[in-house]
């Protein structure tokens, strides 16, 4: 007898942000002014909008194209998912990777979903997303190309992802070492305080029910 226990579902979906390439721009002139701020605590070489107290560069009309995508998400995903409370936007940051930039295996554990949508990527030049079974603690490098360790969404530029945020995942940045074509995405964690243990969210937020 076998039993598949926990399925992870993975939502896509395609995003039209009219004002993408002015924030493109802006984030792109954001890095290569401050490129050497990188992220302490992280395993990783990114330049990351994660530890900046506001979060000034990501406009409020991209916001609203965010929250729409995760009420569409809610109608979506299956029924086991739609779980009692409100959901609420925890945080929302941006990442950029150059050549030689990598995000280490990692996961969102205080959140309940989370999301990434590609701003500036491209499939023949950057690496996609990589994510792991959380089922084992491995060595994931070493069994690149395994399926049953790991999978990679065929994402393109525009698309926008949300999956489990215990799910671990990364990314290896770009694979053309010789392109200087950055990567752009901006990810974001979605709470329920109903179920999980964070207090401090009770009252804040967007809600989506």
């Amino acid at each position: 007898m076998k039993y598949d226990l926990f399925n992870s579902y993975i939502w896509k979906s395609k995003v039209k942000y009219n004002n993408k390439d002015n924030l493109i721009k802006t984030l792109s002139e954001d890095f290569y002014k401050n490129r050497n701020k990188f992220t302490p605590s992280w395993k990783c070489f990114v330049y990351s909008s994660f530890k900046d107290s506001e979060q000034n560069n990501i406009p409020e009309d991209l916001l609203k194209i965010i929250e729409q995508k995760i009420s569409e998400y809610i109608s979506n995903c299956p029924e086991e998912l739609k779980i009692k409370g409100n959901l609420y936007l925890k945080n929302i940051w941006y990442n950029v990777y150059e050549k030689n930039y990598f995000q280490e295996v990692h996961e969102h554990g205080d959140s309940f979903i989370s999301g990434c949508y590609y701003l500036k990527f491209n499939k023949n030049i950057h690496h996609q997303t990589t994510f792991y079974n959380p089922n084992y603690i491995l060595d994931f490098d070493k069994l690149e190309g395994n399926s049953y360790f790991s999978f990679e969404p065929d994402c393109e530029e525009d698309d926008l992802i949300i999956f489990p945020s215990g799910l671990k995942h990364g990314t290896k940045g770009l694979k053309d070492t010789d392109s200087n074509e950055l990567r752009i995405t901006i990810s974001f964690n979605i709470i329920n305080p109903d179920i999980l243990l964070d207090n401090e969210m009770q009252n804040k937020g967007v809600s989506y029910n």
